[in-house]
């Protein structure tokens, strides 16, 4: 169970450098594929910062709770960490339909982003409450 937990913990943090990483280099995937019909104006700034601080938020509850979680033992605090990655997972996918994203491929990886990120720090709640 041990492995399990870490290995969560590393795909959350993977997810949440994507959620970083998506803004910069998703309008250049889009403009790849569609050609210069995206508007990056207004929806590209509004993202790369939204993204930055969200992904590294989650960025960081990841490597704390990494670093924190001993085998065995019930660390304080953590629990709530994965609840604020449910959280923010919540908002990476809801956010396309709050902020009325416009472009669907940022709108869709957004929502697979965040509700993956939700999934895994939920099923982290349940193997914690295992191990103990």
């Amino acid at each position: 169970m041990k492995h399990a937990l870490k290995a969560i913990h590393w795909i959350i943090f993977a997810l949440a450098a994507w959620v970083i990483l998506a803004p910069f280099v998703g309008d250049d995937i889009l403009r790849l594929f569609f050609g210069n019909t995206v508007d990056q104006v207004g929806l590209i700034g509004m993202l790369r910062w939204d993204d930055l601080f969200i992904g590294l938020a989650i960025s960081v509850l990841g490597l704390i709770v990494v670093t924190l979680e001993q085998p065995n033992i019930k660390t304080a605090g953590l629990r709530a960490m994965h609840w604020l990655q449910i959280g923010l997972g919540a908002w990476v996918a809801t956010a396309p339909f709050a902020l009325d994203f416009t472009l669907r491929e940022f709108t869709w990886s957004h929502f697979v982003t965040g509700f993956f990120i939700a999934i895994f720090a939920l099923i982290q709640i349940n193997l914690e409450d295992a191990k103990h």
